[in-house]
């Protein structure tokens, strides 16, 4: 009988585990800071529709405690962890960086590229909100200040990987497709995979084993939304990455 309990909690602890999603939303406020904004007496914080989509931060309320992001250490990375109930899972999220209180929030400044860059939308009266659907899994996510990407040009959450395989992508920027063109050198396993600006893959090519050659593959990108998109390129166990624009 106490095996049975004892497996019973087990469960019990197993789902609450899952019970919750978590995103930890960072933001890097070194360009901003560069371009001669000052830093708030309150720091940085953020504002969104959270309790809307289940999480117990107040909904559009950067002034509250719950709402605070903690600098980590002397950098000038921001950051807060939301949790959201399972249910909250492909809702979608409006938030936006807000420094000490709305004012100095992003999305306001003409040179944001929130909208352009596909991780956000304007709401009519000049002001871009960024977006994100809610995941099914915990995931982290850092920004540059008024930009989808972090401030070295790599999307969020996503390491940009150094140049070791040669390949072209165009047109670029294009509206539907894209090519790929690449060479092999040797028998590989060739893929192609292609991320969003949040660092999440969108859609993935695998070719299989390829002879020795030059190629190009197609990618169809009709349905993509406009923004910035990073196309991987992998061949035999080696990987580079490539900028890709999406103009509709």
């Amino acid at each position: 009988m106490r095996k049975l309990y004892t497996m019973a909690a087990a469960l019990l602890m197993a789902s609450a585990s899952f019970a919750q999603v978590n995103v930890t939303y960072k933001v890097d406020i070194t360009d901003y800071l560069a371009a001669g904004n000052t830093l708030g007496a309150n720091g940085i914080r953020i504002g969104g529709n959270f309790t809307t989509n289940g999480a117990t931060n107040p909904d559009w309320t950067p002034s509250d405690a719950a709402n605070a992001m903690t600098q980590e250490g002397s950098t000038n990375v921001w950051a807060i962890t939301i949790a959201y109930p399972t249910a909250s899972i492909g809702l979608t999220q409006l938030y936006k960086f807000v420094n000490n209180d709305w004012g100095t929030n992003e999305g306001t400044d003409a040179a944001n590229t929130i909208g352009a860059d596909g991780c956000g939308t304007d709401d009519g009266a000049g002001n871009v909100n960024r977006t994100l659907v809610v995941p099914d899994a915990d995931i982290t996510l850092q920004f540059c200040w008024d930009r989808c990407l972090q401030c070295d040009g790599s999307p969020a959450g996503f390491e940009l990987v150094g140049s070791t395989v040669n390949f072209s992508v165009f047109p670029n920027p294009t509206a539907d497709v894209a090519n790929v063109e690449f060479n092999v050198a040797t028998p590989s396993e060739v893929s192609i995979e292609v991320y969003n600006a949040l660092g999440q893959r969108v859609d993935v090519n695998n070719l299989g084993e390829m002879l020795p050659g030059s190629y190009k593959q197609t990618l169809n990108m009709e349905t993509a939304v406009a923004g910035i998109y990073f196309v991987k390129m992998n061949v035999g166990g080696k990987s580079s990455t490539s900028r890709l624009s999406i103009a509709k």
